[in-house]
């Protein structure tokens, strides 16, 4: 994570370090500093017949332009909904088999936040913003990222066992089924989870929230987005612009992960040049061009998967549909 790598100057991280990823685990650079931007998604994932407990599921971005690809994932406002309903459908299977007193749902509302939180893919471009915290947003400050649904639950064993339908104890190396409670009570097959899960997707719980080929996709488009024409030419334009403010760097890049820039908060070297950088980005018209340019090369990339990110697409809707219903419907 420290090495430059054709990626996004932000995108998800961890927390104490600006990379630059492309929305996946493209790789990136940088100093010692807090997160550019992302938002965590801590509502458990479907367990596996491995034995893995309910969970939570992988980071998810926060903040991003409008792109082609975003068509064939769901926003996050779209992921927080399948979530409430997803544990809606959850809890009421766990009513059913016993456990009378199953409250869990995630928290409403965090997925709002991010219409407060400014693109960063290519680099900060708010004057105000670089003038007080250099390239690091205000609402990355004190490592705080938020999380749709709120923190990750806890559960006791046996309210474990009935949502993931397996026990701790293992037969040959393997997670032992459970199917009945300790009152007698049935535990469908993959546990109230995992069937609330194949409820809200149409049997296809194992593709839930599996952006890999998307994100693979982001990366390939920010990569190649690089070798554009037209964004060479307006890094050309813009490292000209800094030149003529003192500083010398051939790429926002390069100035968004300068090695001088360390510690917790920006220093008065890093707020000039951050402020510089935002200018000049404005003033060559930086950001639509080269927005402009990916979603162009994002436009081919879709035509080149077609077949594959069609069933994404699919998936969505039904997730977005199944989801629709269930929370229009009366609480069980």
């Amino acid at each position: 994570m420290r090495s430059l790598k054709a990626a996004p100057i932000a995108a998800v991280l961890t927390v104490g370090a600006l990379a630059l990823s492309a929305c996946s685990s493209q790789g990136g650079p940088s100093a010692d500093r807090t997160p550019a931007t992302g938002i965590t998604s801590n509502a458990p994932a479907k367990p596996k017949e491995d034995g893995k407990r309910v969970q939570g599921s992988p980071v998810r971005l926060v903040a991003e332009m409008d792109f082609p690809l975003d068509a064939y994932q769901l926003s996050a406002q779209d992921y927080e909904r399948s979530q409430q309903a997803l544990w809606k459908l959850t809890g009421s299977c766990m009513k059913s088999v016993g456990f009378a007193s199953f409250d869990y749902a995630p928290t409403a509302g965090t997925a709002d936040q991010i219409e407060d939180h400014e693109d960063l893919r290519y680099g900060t471009y708010d004057q105000q913003e670089a003038e007080h915290n250099g390239y690091r947003p205000s609402f990355t400050q004190g490592s705080k990222i938020a999380v749709i649904g709120g923190q990750e639950p806890h559960f006791t064993p046996e309210e474990e066992a009935a949502l993931d339908g397996t026990s701790p104890e293992r037969t040959d190396g393997t997670p032992k089924k459970i199917r009945t409670t300790r009152t007698g009570q049935s535990i469908p097959e993959g546990g109230c989870y995992g069937q609330a899960l194949d409820k809200l997707t149409g049997g296809q719980g194992d593709t839930y929230l599996n952006d890999s080929l998307v994100e693979e996709l982001g990366g390939q488009s920010y990569e190649k987005s690089l070798k554009d024409p037209k964004v060479i030419a307006v890094f050309a334009r813009w490292s000209a612009c800094m030149d003529q403010k003192g500083f010398t760097y051939k790429s926002p890049i390069d100035a968004n992960n300068d090695p001088s820039f360390t510690g917790d908060a920006a220093s008065t070297k890093e707020k000039k040049i951050a402020v510089a950088d935002t200018a000049c980005k404005a003033s060559t018209d930086l950001v639509s061009a080269w927005h402009g340019a990916e979603s162009a090369t994002q436009r081919d990339l879709i035509q080149e998967h077609q077949t594959d990110l069609a069933k994404l697409k699919t998936l969505n809707t039904v997730i977005r549909e199944k989801t629709n219903s269930v929370l229009a419907s009366a609480p069980h």
